[in-house]
C-alpha cells in the first residue's frame, strides 16, 4: 500500500492488485446477494456500492495490449485465493461476519478510495481507469458512508456474533495486507 501511495506501484503489479480485488469483490458481492434474506447481513446488500463491475471495466482498460490471456484468467495471489474460499463459506454457512467484509471493503473504499482515484491517476496518467473509485460526487460519497453506517449500526446481532464480526475484520484487514505483501514479492505482477 505504501508503494501505491507513495505513486511507486509499477503498473503491472497496480493491475495484479486490481485482478486479485475483482476476485474478492465477486465473492463478497456473490455472497452478499445469497443472504438476501438474512437480517443479520442483508441491510449492508448496497447494490450501487458493489465494484465488481467497475473493477472488471478498470482492469479491461489497463490490460496490457500483449497479454496472453484475459484478466479474469490471471492467476490469483494466494492471500486472495483465501479470502475468496473464506467468503464462499460464510454465504454457505450463513455467517454473520460477512458484515464485516462489506464493513472493511466498502467503507475503505468510501473513505479511501477518494484519495487513491487521484494517486492513481497522477501515478499512471490522467487517462488510467478510475471506474472502482468512483462512487459520484462528494455529496454523493457522503451519502453512501452515511447509509452504509447506519445499516451497520442497525444490525441485529448477539454480543457473540458483534465479537465474531470484530475478529472477521480483523482478519479481512491482516489478509489485506497479506495480499500486498504478496504482490510486492519478486514473482508477483511480472
Amino acid at each position: 500500500m505504501g508503494a501505491l501511495l507513495r505513486g511507486e506501484l509499477a503498473l503491472p503489479r497496480y493491475r495484479a492488485l486490481l485482478r486479485n480485488l475483482l476476485a474478492i469483490y465477486i465473492a463478497l458481492e456473490v455472497a452478499l446477494d445469497s443472504r438476501q434474506a438474512d437480517p443479520r447481513v442483508a441491510p449492508l446488500r448496497m447494490p450501487a456500492l458493489y465494484r465488481a463491475a467497475a473493477l472488471s471495466g478498470d482492469i479491461t482498460a489497463l490490460r496490457a495490449p500483449d497479454s496472453p490471456m484475459a484478466p479474469e484468467d490471471e492467476p490469483l495471489e494466494p492471500a486472495a485465493a483465501d479470502y475468496v474460499q473464506r467468503l464462499a463459506r460464510m454465504a454457505q454457512q450463513g455467517s454473520p461476519a460477512l458484515a464485516a467484509h462489506a464493513y472493511v471493503r466498502y467503507l475503505g473504499d468510501l473513505n479511501g478510495g477518494q484519495t487513491l482515484k487521484v494517486l492513481v491517476a497522477r501515478a499512471y496518467g490522467p487517462a488510467t481507469a478510475t471506474g472502482f473509485y468512483d462512487f459520484g460526487g462528494t455529496e454523493q460519497v457522503a451519502a453512501h458512508q452515511a447509509a452504509f453506517r447506519a445499516c451497520l449500526a442497525g444490525l441485529p446481532s448477539t454480543p457473540a456474533e458483534a465479537d465474531l464480526i470484530v475478529a472477521e475484520a480483523r482478519w479481512a484487514f491482516e489478509q489485506h495486507i497479506r495480499l500486498f505483501e504478496q504482490l510486492m514479492s519478486p514473482r508477483a505482477g511480472t
